[in-house]
């Protein structure tokens, strides 16, 4: 089999290995002594944890969540240079089909937002925070944390077309499509009414003041 062909397989494979290990579930049984999915939208992800039981936890499995796919960008690139940069690509594409679809949960896992910050961030610095910072202007505009997901991978898609290889827009494309599977529901709520608002900065704001005033009391 070709060499370039291998190192594609085994990019993916190698990141969806990785991809499988869901730090929500770790972090949710020593903090809380339950399942992510037995709590709040019942989701495996950060957004979910840092709703449910708090800033740090939510903070744990966020770090988790990039640490498992920065270890599967760089064992990728170790183990097949002949692929170049689309290690980096297949690698991380790999890992968030693990956190979306693990095997040992029956292919139902999270939607893949953390995991795929990693993957915009690796494969181009540049570009990767522009998609971030349009996906933030849409969570500003919006107040929806769904829709700031989908974002950074469509901007990153529209991006891809002018600037990066064909190859690498087709996986892109493809990895986008998945991602809107994963938010249908959101989508859904969102057009009928009925999807919860976020409003971030107002958020961050109550999350300083509490810790400032629980600081106080501790003195």
């Amino acid at each position: 089999m070709d060499m370039q062909i291998i190192g594609r397989i085994g990019s993916i494979v190698l990141g969806y290995a990785l991809g499988n290990f869901l730090t929500a579930f770790l972090v949710t049984r020593i903090v809380a002594h339950k399942s992510p999915t037995e709590i709040g939208s019942h989701n495996p992800g950060m957004a979910n944890v840092m709703a449910q039981l708090g800033f740090v936890p939510g903070v744990a499995v966020l770090a988790g969540d990039l640490a498992k796919t920065i270890l599967a960008v760089v064992l990728a690139n170790l183990f097949f240079p002949q692929i170049g940069h689309f290690a980096t690509l297949y690698a991380a594409v790999g890992a968030t089909l693990g956190h979306n679809f693990p095997l040992w949960q029956h292919f139902r896992g999270g939607k893949g937002v953390a995991v795929t910050v990693v993957l915009v961030i690796l494969y181009n610095p540049f570009w990767g925070v522009m998609a971030l910072l349009g996906a933030l202007a849409v969570l500003l505009i919006s107040q929806y944390l769904s829709l700031a997901g989908i974002a950074i991978l469509t901007v990153y898609v529209i991006i891809s077309v002018f600037v990066f290889p064909l190859e690498t827009t087709i996986v892109l494309a493809l990895l986008t499509l998945i991602m809107l599977w994963r938010f249908w529901a959101d989508i859904l709520n969102i057009v009928h009414g009925t999807q919860e608002k976020k409003n971030i900065p107002k958020k961050i704001i109550q999350l300083l003041t509490k810790k400032k005033d629980s600081a106080k009391s501790a003195k």
